[in-house]
């Protein structure tokens, strides 16, 4: 896998990539990672590559034409981005980016080669970034001085699914966010002495007995899911036993659900909703309901406490209530649901 990175700071990417894994890795051959200094490409005796902006404002813009001609040259030591022809993805690392998350890594480990283009100042021509970049990705809702720190850590993340990079495919099979663990929260680890300052490893653990132990890490990745991230259990790969335990977990008491409802306003929704609570035996405790321009969208507090469905066929057959009807019926824990949007 070959990382091409477009920079006023070459060192920076250099000296962090010379470490540790990276660096075995690239000594391997397994990755490369390559510098492309902007400045190189700047027809200014002083090596500028930026410029006061068009209309005002605070700050310096990156120039169009060194990055192009830098970018040029960056697909040329880059080659083919799949290995079948196909073009080299360009990736411009800025705030305005989709998230980059375990999936987008997972994507871009595809490629045979990817370009990062780090910006600086208060950004880069649009122009040049109209012509020349693919895609746009970003670390999250928070602002850099450039664009470096953001694309070693594209780097390092990409690389760890490069085979042979960790040795062994459980090493990030298992982690956080992977497919493996089902979307879900990494378990705890623990190694030697097997008590610290009185804290003592997990039993079950020590045990040894492989299928207790994977049990245990299990219902581990999904309490630490609900306590620290709820919002990923909404698209997490969830067994009939993982729902089991987390409604133990949540609690037995007085137990809530909250109904959504989305789509373009028809005869009939409320009517069908409610009839399909009634048949359960489901009390709508309080309900809210709006039409903006034609798009109907509606809320409604059930009380699931007695109710004897399993949960989750609760949530299958609503949403197939909804797309019989047009619209999407989501039903949700109200704890679960409070949770996610207290994040």
């Amino acid at each position: 896998m070959k990382f091409v990175v477009l920079t006023l700071f070459p060192e920076m990417i250099r000296q962090a990539a010379g470490h540790s894994i990276l660096r075995r890795a690239a000594d391997e051959g397994l990755i490369s990672v390559e510098c492309v200094d902007i400045r190189d490409f700047s027809r200014d005796r002083h090596r500028r590559v930026d410029d006061e902006p068009y209309g005002g404002g605070a700050g310096m813009v990156m120039a169009a034409g060194p990055v192009f001609d830098a970018c040029a040259y960056a697909k040329n030591i880059a080659g083919n981005g799949d290995g079948r022809g196909g073009p080299v993805p360009v990736v411009f690392m800025t705030p305005q980016g989709r998230r980059f998350d375990q999936k987008q890594a997972e994507r871009l480990a595809q490629f045979n080669a990817v370009i990062l283009l780090c910006g600086h100042y208060e950004g880069v021509d649009q122009r040049v970034l109209d012509e020349v970049v693919t895609e746009e990705l970003s670390l999250g809702d928070f602002i850099l001085t450039g664009g470096e720190l953001a694309a070693l850590a594209v780097i390092d993340s990409v690389s760890r699914l490069i085979p042979g990079v960790l040795g062994k495919r459980e090493s990030y099979e298992d982690e956080s966010f992977s497919d493996l663990t089902g979307g879900l929260l990494e378990y705890p680890q623990y190694t030697r002495p097997p008590e610290f300052r009185g804290a003592s490893v997990p039993e079950v653990i020590l045990a040894g007995n492989h299928r207790d132990i994977a049990d245990w890490r299990r219902k581990e990745s999904l309490r630490l899911t609900l306590e620290k991230r709820p919002d990923l259990l909404l698209k997490a790969e969830l067994s009939r036993q993982d729902v089991k335990y987390l409604m133990k977990k949540i609690g037995d008491g007085y137990m809530r659900g909250i109904i959504t409802v989305l789509g373009h306003d028809k005869i009939g929704i409320i009517a069908k909703v409610c009839t399909y609570l009634s048949e359960q035996g489901i009390n709508i405790l309080d309900i809210s309901q709006t039409i903006i321009q034609g798009y109907f969208h509606m809320m409604m507090i059930v009380d699931i406490e007695h109710v004897t469905r399993r949960f989750e066929e609760l949530c299958e057959e609503l949403a197939e209530l909804g797309k019989e009807t047009g619209v999407e019926i989501k039903l949700q824990r109200e704890d679960i649901f409070d949770s996610m949007h207290r994040l």
